[in-house]
C-alpha cells in the first residue's frame, strides 16, 4: 500500500548531494575554512527543499469533475480543480496525477494521467483539464489523486496521496443505422397503422364522433348514442407504432478468439444504437432482455432515464458460454404486445425452436408474431448498421 506521504530526491538531487557531500568531507578532512564555507552554501537549497514541499502541499484540496455519461470511443474531459487555501502565499509548480482504472474482466486495465499547475494563486480555485479517450465499455474507477511538486530547484520531489476517489459507467459504443435499416422500420410501422385502422388495435382515445361504415362495434359509446338518438363511436388517435423490443444473446466460446469478443462488444452497440435512436420518439414503449451471465428485463416508456438506466445494464453486460439457447429470451418474448417491433440479435446462429418452446410456456399465441432475426456475425449487417468513426484527439 502506498504511503499516503513521501519524499525522494530526483537524480539531479542525488548529484547535487553527492558534490555537497564531497566538499563538507574535504573541508573537515583538510580543516579549510573556505571550503566549509562553500559546503554550508550548498546546504541552504538542499534543507529548504526538503522542508517547502511538506509545507506546500497541506492545504492544497482538489475537486474531480467528470461528465455525466460518455460512450466508448468518444472524448473524455475531466476537470480537476486545485485550492490554495491560504490567504497569502502562492504555490508554485504543482502536478495532479489521476488514476483510471477499468473495474472487472479478467485482466484490469489501469492507466496514470497527470496535469500541471505553474501557479496556484492564493485563495481562489485554479482549474486544468486532462483529455482522453476510453477504448471499452464498463465500470471505471478513478483516483486516487497524488500531489506533487519539485520546486523549487527539483532536488527533492514531494508527493501528498488523497484518497478521493470517483466512478463512472462508460456506455457503449454507438454507431450508425442506414437507409436500409430505416425503410425497414417505416414498413413495420405502417403495417402496424394498417391493423389500427381495421380494429385490431386501438391508439390513444382521442375524442367522438359520428358513426362511420367500417367502425367496430366496439367503439360504440352507448351512453351518448342514447341521449342524442344516434349512434356515436369513440374515436382514437392513429399514430405509428414505435414500440421496439430488443431480445440480446450474448454468447461466446468458453474459449474465446479475438473474433467472439468482437462480435459481442457489436451486438452490444448494435443494440445501444437502437435503444438511442427510439428514445427520440416521444411516448415509445422500450423493453429490453439481456441474456448475459446475469440475465437482465428492463422495460419502460422512452425517456433520457430510461435510455440511461438501459445503457447502464449494456455497458455492464458480461457474455455467457452456455451452448443451450438462453429460455429468459422466449419468455421476454411472451411478455411483450403482439404488436411490437421485436428484434432478436445475437452471437451465433439463433435457434428458433428453442425460442418458440419457451414462448410457449407463456404464449401459446408466439407464432403468428413477425419477428426479425439479426446475426452480427452475417454478412447483413454492415448493410444496416456501422460504427461512428472517432475523432482525432486536438
Amino acid at each position: 500500500m502506498a504511503r499516503p506521504r513521501q519524499i525522494r530526491f530526483t537524480r539531479e538531487g542525488l548529484y547535487y548531494t553527492v558534490v555537497f557531500l564531497a566538499v563538507l568531507l574535504g573541508a573537515v578532512g583538510r580543516q579549510l575554512n573556505l571550503l566549509m564555507l562553500v559546503g554550508c552554501l550548498l546546504a541552504g537549497p538542499l534543507v529548504f527543499s526538503l522542508f517547502y514541499g511538506r509545507f506546500v502541499l497541506r492545504r492544497l484540496p482538489v475537486e474531480r469533475k467528470l461528465p455525466s455519461h460518455l460512450h466508448a470511443g468518444e472524448r473524455l474531459r475531466v476537470d480537476c480543480l486545485v485550492e490554495n487555501c491560504r490567504r497569502w502565499f502562492s504555490v508554485w509548480a504543482v502536478r495532479v496525477e489521476d488514476t483510471v482504472e477499468r473495474m472487472g474482466g479478467a485482466l484490469p486495465e489501469s492507466s496514470t494521467v497527470g496535469v500541471f499547475f505553474p501557479r496556484v494563486a492564493a485563495c481562489p480555485t485554479q482549474p486544468a483539464t486532462y483529455e482522453g479517450r476510453l477504448e471499452r465499455r464498463g465500470r471505471y474507477q478513478f483516483g486516487p489523486l497524488r500531489l506533487s511538486t519539485r520546486f523549487p530547484l527539483g532536488l527533492v520531489r514531494h508527493s501528498l496521496l488523497l484518497q478521493n476517489h470517483a466512478e463512472m459507467v462508460v456506455h457503449p459504443r454507438l454507431g450508425t443505422l442506414s437507409q436500409d435499416w430505416v425503410r425497414m422500420i417505416r414498413e413495420d410501422e405502417s403495417g402496424s397503422q394498417q391493423m389500427t385502422r381495421r380494429g385490431m388495435l386501438e391508439a390513444d382515445f382521442y375524442g367522438l364522433r359520428e358513426w362511420r361504415p367500417g367502425d367496430s362495434r366496439r367503439w360504440i359509446h352507448w351512453r351518448t348514442s342514447a341521449r342524442r338518438g344516434s349512434l356515436i363511436v369513440r374515436q382514437f388517435e392513429q399514430r405509428r407504432n414505435q414500440n421496439l423490443a430488443l431480445l440480446l444473446d450474448l454468447w461466446r466460446p468458453s474459449t474465446p478468439s479475438d473474433d467472439d469478443l468482437e462480435a459481442v462488444e457489436t451486438a452490444v452497440s448494435f443494440a445501444a444504437t437502437l435503444l438511442a435512436e427510439s428514445c427520440r420518439k416521444p411516448g415509445a414503449q422500450l423493453a429490453l432482455q439481456l441474456a448475459s451471465a446475469a440475465p437482465v428485463f428492463h422495460s419502460g416508456s422512452g425517456s433520457p432515464l430510461l435510455l440511461s438506466e438501459q445503457m447502464d445494464i449494456l455497458a455492464l453486460a458480461e457474455p455467457h458460454d452456455d451452448e443451450a439457447f438462453p429460455p429468459c429470451l422466449g419468455h421476454a418474448l411472451a411478455l411483450v404486445p403482439a404488436w411490437t417491433t421485436t428484434f432478436v440479435i445475437s452471437t451465433r446462429q439463433i435457434d428458433w425452436d428453442a425460442l418458440r418452446r419457451a414462448a410457449a410456456e407463456r404464449d401459446t399465441q408466439v407464432d403468428a408474431r413477425k419477428i426479425h432475426a439479426v446475426s452480427v456475425t452475417g454478412k447483413e449487417l454492415p448493410r444496416y448498421f456501422r460504427l461512428r468513426e472517432e475523432a482525432p484527439l486536438a
